[in-house]
């Protein structure tokens, strides 16, 4: 990640990633092959739009799942925003992209990596925001407590497990729960008082059980009422279905799936949007961090709301060129 901000990505890729790398990126990105095509696609693009921008990493994971190597991160990209990206127009100003890397490793080189990317909040930045204001707040995420996010010792499997376990129990009871019984839902013992959940753009950011209930979990719970969070079948191929990481490590902790939701759009509410009864699959990643209580403190979540609303038909990103440029005709004459 150093390297690739001030050095020559196709280098760099090559260096570090496996000739037949593939890269699963938030849409509109989606899946990227061999290190030509992410270069072209991913990196180029990213290094011209923000041409002077620095990584600031904030958590990092390790560890073993499916007899695989894995390292997480989750940060943003500070830069100054000087050329269109993704068709979004330029600040001129320093703007930030949140981001998380999950990377798969095998004989020193990464083999596969899932990228994460809040690009509804540069949308924000750049006064072209395309939803309702959102429930939950707009501002940046928060780094976790000085001294506590990245370690670049051994990793602390002992914690870490007990981590991963009190999340996943958690993640159990979310999965239960319904909009009836929401507050008395059973994994809300696992969250600290005073949690921070820390949504991305669309949902934004909440703080104790009052403020996951009130501006994200009853909202999406009313528009998808029949979510079903999948099960992982661990002997099948790494690309299925279902949480493709999970990883404790200390009193931090990973999960994210590749889709791990599907649902029906069937309630309104959720983002201001009205119902479109289209069945949807949903990518997230959370990360979290445990109090010393063993308490989930802080949980940080991307979520790819771009390709979600493109599912049920709402491409953001085409909609924003007839905003951004008032040039443009949407039919011909």
């Amino acid at each position: 990640m150093a390297a690739a901000s001030i050095a020559d990505t196709a280098e760099v890729l090559q260096n570090y990633c496996s000739e037949n790398v593939v890269w699963e990126i938030f849409h509109p990105f989606n899946t990227l092959q061999g290190i030509e095509q992410i270069n072209k696609v991913f990196w180029q693009p990213l290094k011209i739009a923000f041409p002077d921008y620095e990584q600031r990493i904030e958590i990092i994971v390790a560890g073993e799942y499916e007899h695989g190597d894995w390292v997480s991160m989750r940060g943003h990209i500070a830069g100054s925003f000087l050329h269109a990206w993704i068709g979004i127009p330029p600040t001129q100003g320093l703007c930030y992209l949140r981001f998380g890397l999950n990377v798969l490793i095998h004989n020193r080189k990464i083999t596969k990596a899932y990228v994460l990317l809040d690009i509804l909040d540069v949308m924000r930045q750049a006064d072209l925001y395309p939803l309702r204001r959102m429930p939950g707040s707009a501002e940046s995420w928060p780094a976790p407590p000085a001294g506590t996010g990245i370690d670049f010792d051994e990793c602390d499997h002992g914690q870490g497990a007990t981590s991963l376990r009190i999340v996943l129990e958690m993640l159990h009871g979310l999965g239960e729960m319904n909009l009836h019984d929401l507050n008395k839902a059973e994994y809300s013992a696992h969250w600290h008082t005073n949690v921070n959940w820390y949504g991305p753009a669309g949902i934004g950011s909440t703080r104790g059980k009052r403020g996951f209930r009130e501006y994200h979990g009853r909202l999406f719970l009313q528009a998808f009422p029949d979510r079903k969070i999948l099960e992982r079948d661990h002997d099948g191929p790494q690309d299925g279905p279902g949480d493709y990481i999970r990883l404790g490590d200390g009193r931090f902790a990973v999960v994210s799936g590749w889709p791990c939701i599907r649902a029906t759009h069937r309630g309104g509410g959720w983002l201001g949007l009205g119902p479109s009864g289209r069945k949807v699959e949903m990518r997230v990643a959370d990360w979290y961090r445990l109090s010393d209580d063993n308490r989930l403190i802080e949980n940080w979540v991307m979520i790819d709301i771009p390709h979600i609303l493109d599912q049920i038909g709402l491409n953001i990103l085409s909609e924003m060129r007839y905003f951004a440029d008032r040039t443009l005709r949407r039919w011909p004459d």
